[in-house]
């Protein structure tokens, strides 16, 4: 007979008239390395598979294999008739086990904190990065020109009247647009439509954003404003890559309190790695740039855009980018309204000191990328569906002195070369010449 029936026939042999008393104490044990069971192989899969179809394979191997010696465990210690042996091994084996529940607590109620914080307060940025999130101010003055309109967007307020005979330019970019390492007045877009006296350009323009954005952005706030152009910046540096990412297959980027405990450590590396600058508070531009060590780091992470090789998991980022460009061109069709495309060049495809850093920083060489790649893959795109597309990476190549120094932005002179090429291109120029009639 097995010995946890002897010892139930025991315990309720000595009181038959009365209910048995369990020893609660085997069961909470067992509970607590349960927890331990399924938290910590989970953390285990997630940091080192995560992203991989292996790691819910590794997460239930592990989870089902320590769950299923601990409650083997369990019920040989309840049915076990000996006092159990106390000595120095087993303490310490008690002490590490009470420090593991302890973080598998913590962790798990730092997870459940912080998305039912960002639940309530609709604090998205604890879990992605949202759009809402990273608009300007209304209202805010950043410096040296730069403003938030009533809608978060850089520049003046925007009016839904329109004027006779100007052509009315809805741009949509990210932080190229925004321009942070120039004044407001020098920003490329700004210089457009001083470039253009019969046209005037409503700057659309949120850092951090990408085709997904562009196109919620064009269905929100392009459409109210009766555009007769929208112009569409892609930043090959990271609108491909970077910003589509969506974190599965128990990617360790789906939890918030990593999300949260990386941003914050990122913050903090970059913080120590700064030269003290002499700047005024009130001054914007970052005159040092980012550190070197994270500046080749930014760099050599976005030559993947650049990659000869063809990789799965790059390719289904280029699927859904090209995605949301193609549901923008039918949404700009169906209103008959023109839509154009330019193309902006990382530094590392115009300034080959730039691409020596980034390639050492990636462990690439130079043969394993295809530095015009990104923009022949766009512009056959835009060629198919008979969509303008300006390529500016003829136009900066070479041109060292368009970058402000470790910022990944244009600086003056390379805002002043882009406006000077969208000016001059005949897309604009003709549409220019013939504006739309403002909508009744």
């Amino acid at each position: 007979m097995p010995g946890w029936v002897i010892a139930i026939f025991r315990l309720t042999a000595r009181r038959p008239m009365l209910t048995a008393r369990v020893d609660l104490v085997p069961l909470l044990i067992a509970g607590r390395r349960l927890l331990l069971a399924v938290i910590l192989p989970y953390i285990f899969a997630s940091l080192v598979f995560g992203g991989t179809p292996a790691a819910r394979i590794v997460f239930l191997a592990a989870s089902g294999g320590l769950g299923g010696l601990i409650l083997v465990g369990a019920c040989r210690r309840i049915s076990s008739t000996r006092p159990e042996q106390s000595g120095r091994l087993r303490r310490v084996l008690a002490m590490f086990e009470l420090l593991g529940v302890n973080l598998a607590l913590t962790l798990a109620l730092g997870e459940v904190t912080l998305r039912s914080f960002a639940a309530c307060t609709g604090q998205s940025w604890l879990l992605q990065n949202s759009l809402d999130s990273y608009r300007l101010q209304p209202g805010r003055d950043y410096g040296a020109g730069l403003r938030g309109n009533a809608l978060g967007f850089p520049g003046p307020e925007f009016e839904r009247q329109k004027r006779q005979g100007v052509l009315r330019i809805a741009a949509l970019g990210d932080s190229f647009a925004v321009g942070p390492a120039v004044a407001f007045e020098d920003n490329y877009l700004t210089l457009l439509g001083k470039a253009l006296p019969h046209a005037e350009v409503y700057n659309i323009g949120v850092s951090g954003t990408g085709p997904r954005e562009y196109r919620l952005l064009l269905s929100q706030h392009v459409w109210e404003y009766d555009p007769d152009l929208v112009l569409v910046s892609i930043f090959v540096g990271n609108d491909v890559t970077e910003w589509l990412a969506t974190p599965r297959q128990m990617d360790p980027r789906q939890s918030a309190l990593y999300a949260f405990l990386h941003r914050g450590w990122r913050m903090l590396r970059e913080r120590s790695r700064q030269i003290p600058s002499n700047a005024e508070p009130a001054d914007r531009f970052r005159s040092e740039g980012l550190s070197p060590e994270t500046f080749c780091e930014i760099e050599g992470r976005r030559l993947a855009i650049c990659l000869a090789e063809r990789l799965p998991g790059l390719e289904q980022k280029w699927q859904r980018a090209l995605g949301y460009l193609e549901q923008m061109i039918e949404d700009c069709r169906g209103r008959q309204v023109p839509i154009a495309i330019v193309l902006i060049p990382d530094e590392f495809q115009v300034n080959p000191g730039v691409l020596a850093e980034a390639l050492d920083a990636a462990r690439l060489s130079r043969s394993d990328v295809d530095l015009a790649l990104p923009q022949r893959r766009l512009r056959a795109f835009c060629a198919d569906r008979d969509v303008p597309c300006l390529d500016l990476l003829p136009i900066f190549a070479g041109k060292t002195d368009t970058y402000a120094p470790r910022d990944t932005h244009w600086n003056k002179q390379g805002n002043y070369l882009a406006a000077r090429s969208l000016a001059a291109w005949p897309v604009i120029n003709q549409l220019a010449s013939s504006p739309r009639p403002p909508a009744p």
